[in-house]
């Protein structure tokens, strides 16, 4: 057994994960993750109902269905399998021959835990974040939008990573903090290149998967503490706009839609939960800034958009 901490949970896996920071020791455990156990099960039975038809989201393939007790069964296209408990504190998970436990901990460590957050009533953004002046500042969008490729840029610079794909975020006595998630970027072939000029030198996430993966350590810092959350920033679609890239500030209204459509595992949400996000969306936007950042389509722009968002941190900071 070992206990990890990410995402401002305590997980215990009877498995090594790597990439992830051990726990303090005596640390209450939130998650208790089992992998491999046994045969998979069947997770198409007919005592099982239909929650959520894959393959019509980027962040998730998975077919997920509801037992009796209200567990939730997460199939993916591999015959991956998970069962999370109604309260997001047990995972089991399985896997076909085929693949392999870091194959699974991809899925564990994005979509499944993001979930587990979501049951948990933990608000998850879509994002990846960074510390500026000792604040979050985070990324949000959809997939291939380029959070991660942004929070590498900055990385390079010697700006400390915080979180990537997944942002907790945990308000207490009104002050809303982001907490850390592990010590890598996952970035496609072409995110490489346009940040390091090469391909293929970082290493694969597994044998079987596309993306890449940029260590966070001493090179591309990592911040390991959870951070007061800063400013916001709706990446947008690369634009050939001569004066990209560039920052603008949202109306509150189309702000807050667009934080509504960039929450983690938000097509899973029931009533209660999607009602409990709206308030917590709304609680979030008083007094805080979101922009949307436009980049350019040329990626030789790219230094030039880390240096749009430090001017724009740097307003919102008065300096």
């Amino acid at each position: 057994m070992a206990d990890y901490t990410l995402y401002g949970l305590v997980v215990r896996s009877d498995r090594p994960l790597g990439g992830l920071d051990a726990a303090p020791d005596g640390a209450a455990v939130d998650v208790q993750i089992t992998l491999g156990e046994g045969a998979p099960p069947n997770a198409h039975s007919e005592d099982l109902v239909p929650y959520h038809s894959g393959g019509a989201h980027a962040e998730s393939e998975a077919d997920v269905r509801r037992d009796t007790a209200g567990n939730f069964w997460f199939r993916y296209s591999d015959d991956t399998c998970f069962v999370l408990d109604p309260a997001g504190t047990s995972i089991r998970a399985w896997w076909a021959e085929h693949s392999s436990l870091e194959d699974t901990a991809t899925y564990l460590l994005g979509p499944v835990l993001g979930f587990a957050l979501r049951r948990r009533g933990v608000l998850a953004l879509h994002a990846s974040a960074i510390i500026l002046g000792g604040r979050a500042v985070a990324f949000l969008g959809r997939s291939g939008s380029g959070k991660s490729t942004t929070a590498a840029a900055f990385a390079a610079e010697g700006v400390p990573v915080l979180s990537d794909d997944v942002v907790a975020v945990r308000t207490i006595g009104g002050l809303a903090s982001a907490y850390p998630s592990y010590r890598l970027l996952r970035l496609w072939d072409a995110s490489e290149q346009m940040l390091f000029g090469t391909v293929g030198q970082l290493p694969l996430m597994t044998p079987t998967w596309d993306k890449r993966a940029l260590p966070l350590g001493d090179a591309h810092p990592f911040h390991a503490a959870p951070a007061p959350l800063g400013d916001l920033f709706i990446i947008a679609p690369r634009a050939d706009d001569a004066h990209a890239p560039y920052v603008e500030v949202m109306r509150p209204r189309v702000a807050f839609m667009e934080l509504v459509a960039n929450t983690y595992a938000n097509y899973l949400l029931d009533d209660a939960m999607r009602a409990e996000e709206m308030g917590a969306l709304d609680a979030l936007l008083r007094g805080r800034r979101v922009r949307r950042l436009v980049p350019h389509a040329d990626p030789s722009r790219l230094e030039a958009l880390v240096r749009c968002v430090r001017d724009a941190v740097d307003e919102s900071d008065g300096r």
